[in-house]
C-alpha cells in the first residue's frame, strides 16, 4: 500500500474536466466554475445543518435522492442563491441551459453557490457564460478552484496518489470558504474527485467519514452557513475490485480521502478572514464521546479564547472557563489542560509552567491546546483559527 502527495487536484482523471468563466457576478474575472465527467459516476454529497437552507442545497438534497450519476456540477460565488425569490426558477434555467449544451440530462447536473445572501440571482449572465465555460473545458483545476472563492484569500486544492497491492486510484479535492465556518460546515463548498471503484452505498459511508472527521471539526467564526456542501464523484475507472463491503481496500480508501478532508479543512481555517492562528484542541478522557466534542467545541468557538490567540496570550483561565460552561461531566480536581507542551492548568489549580517557554510558544502560528478531562477514555479534536481586526474589517464592507 503506497500514498504520495500529487500536484493534481480535482482532475484526477483524464475523463474530467474543468472550467472557470466570467459571469460578472463579482468583481473577480471568472466567478462560475464547471467540472464535467466524461463518463458515468457514482456520488455522493453531504449538506449543511442550518435549518435554513439555500436554494441549490434543497434542491441537491432532492437531486440525490433520485439520481447518482452526476456529469456535471456548476457552481457559482459572489451570490448564495439563499433567502430570494428567484432561486428555484434560477436554477431550473441553468440547468436546463447548462444540460442541452453539454448533451446531459437534468437530473446528472449538480448545483452550487457561495455568497452574499437575499440577494436575487442574475442567472441570465450564468447562461450568457456557458458557452465560455464549454470553450474553456481542460485539465486547469486551478482555475476552477479561483473561481468559487469568495473572501478566500488562495484557491485550495489537494490530492492523493495511492496504490493498494499494485492497484492504483488517486483523489483529488477543491474546496473554498473564508468566514461563516463551524462544525457541521459553514460557508464552505468542496468538490472531491475519485477514481476508485466502489459502490454507491459504499461512498456515502466513506464520505460521511471523512466529513465527520474533517469540515465538521473545523471553526473559525461560529456561524453554520446556509449553502454548506461537499460533493464527491468516482468516475470507477481503477482497477480495483470493486468496493462492496467494509475491507481492507475500503479502509484504506476511506482512511485516504480523511486524510484529503482533512488537509482541505485545515486551509480553511488557516485562511478564516483574518486569520494568524491555526489552533488545535484536543480533549482526552472525557467521560463520553458527546462530553468530549461539548468540550472541543466550547473552546473552538470561545471568542475570548480566540482573541487570546491572536493577541498571543496564554490565557489558561479563557480555555478553563470554556471547558466549564460546555454542558459536560466534568470534575476541576481532576482536569489538566496544556498549551502545546506546558502544563497550565492541573487539578484544580494553576501550573507552575515556564512562563517564558509559553509566552514564546503563543509567537507560533499553528497552536495546540490539550485538555485531560481525566474520567473517562473517549477524546475529540477540532481545528479553528483566532479572530482578529481584520476579520471584523472584512465583514464590516465585504460585499461580493
Amino acid at each position: 500500500m503506497k500514498v504520495k502527495e500529487s500536484n493534481k487536484s480535482i482532475n484526477i482523471a483524464s475523463s474530467v474536466k474543468t472550467a472557470a468563466a466570467g459571469a460578472h457576478l463579482t468583481k473577480k474575472p471568472k466567478d462560475v466554475g464547471l467540472i464535467y465527467f466524461g463518463k458515468d459516476t457514482v456520488s455522493s454529497a453531504v449538506f449543511t445543518k442550518n435549518k435554513i437552507k439555500a436554494a441549490p442545497v434543497l434542491y441537491d438534497m432532492e437531486l440525490m435522492k433520485k439520481n447518482h450519476n452526476i456529469k456535471a456540477v456548476i457552481v457559482n460565488s459572489g451570490n448564495a442563491n439563499a433567502c430570494n425569490a428567484n432561486g428555484f426558477e434560477a436554477i431550473e434555467s441553468i440547468v436546463n441551459n447548462l444540460s442541452s449544451k453539454l448533451g446531459v440530462k437534468k437530473d446528472e447536473i449538480f448545483v452550487a453557490s457561495t455568497g452574499i445572501i437575499g440577494e436575487d440571482l442574475p442567472y441570465q449572465n450564468i447562461n450568457s457564460s456557458l458557452d465560455e465555460l464549454i470553450d474553456n473545458m481542460g485539465n486547469n483545476a486551478n482555475e476552477f478552484a479561483k473561481s468559487i472563492m469568495t473572501t478566500d484569500t488562495y484557491p485550495k486544492e489537494y490530492a492523493l496518489e495511492c496504490s493498494f497491492f499494485g492497484k492504483p486510484f488517486a483523489i483529488g479535492g477543491a474546496a473554498k470558504g473564508a468566514g461563516m465556518i463551524h462544525p457541521n460546515m459553514g460557508t464552505m463548498l468542496g468538490f472531491i474527485v475519485t477514481d476508485i471503484n466502489i459502490s454507491k452505498e459504499m461512498l456515502d459511508t466513506a464520505l460521511k467519514h471523512a466529513v465527520d472527521h474533517s469540515f465538521n471539526r473545523i471553526s473559525v467564526d461560529g456561524d453554520a452557513s446556509t449553502n454548506d456542501t461537499v460533493f464527491i464523484a468516482s468516475t470507477l475507472e481503477s482497477e480495483n475490485e470493486k468496493i462492496v463491503d467494509d475491507g481492507e481496500l475500503y479502509r484504506f480508501f476511506e482512511d485516504n480521502l480523511t486524510h484529503l478532508c482533512t488537509n482541505l479543512a485545515k486551509m480553511i481555517v488557516k485562511d478564516g478572514e483574518g486569520a494568524t492562528k491555526l489552533a488545535e484542541v484536543i480533549v482526552v478522557g472525557a467521560d463520553s464521546c458527546s462530553d468530549a466534542e461539548n468540550i472541543a467545541r466550547s473552546i473552538s468557538n470561545s471568542l475570548l479564547v480566540k482573541t487570546a490567540l491572536f493577541g498571543q496570550d496564554p490565557n489558561w483561565g479563557r480555555i478553563v472557563d470554556a471547558v466549564g460552561y460546555a454542558n459536560s461531566n466534568i470534575n476541576p480536581d481532576k482536569l489538566k489542560v496544556y498549551i502545546g507542551d506546558c502544563p497550565v492548568f492541573e487539578f484544580g489549580k494553576k501550573a507552575s509552567a515556564d512562563k517564558q517557554k509559553l509566552n514564546e510558544y503563543m509567537k507560533n502560528h499553528e497552536i495546540k491546546i490539550l485538555i485531560d478531562v481525566g474520567l473517562g477514555t473517549s477524546s475529540y479534536n477540532m481545528w479553528f483559527s483566532d479572530i482578529s481586526y481584520d476579520y471584523v474589517k472584512i465583514n464590516a464592507e465585504y460585499h461580493t
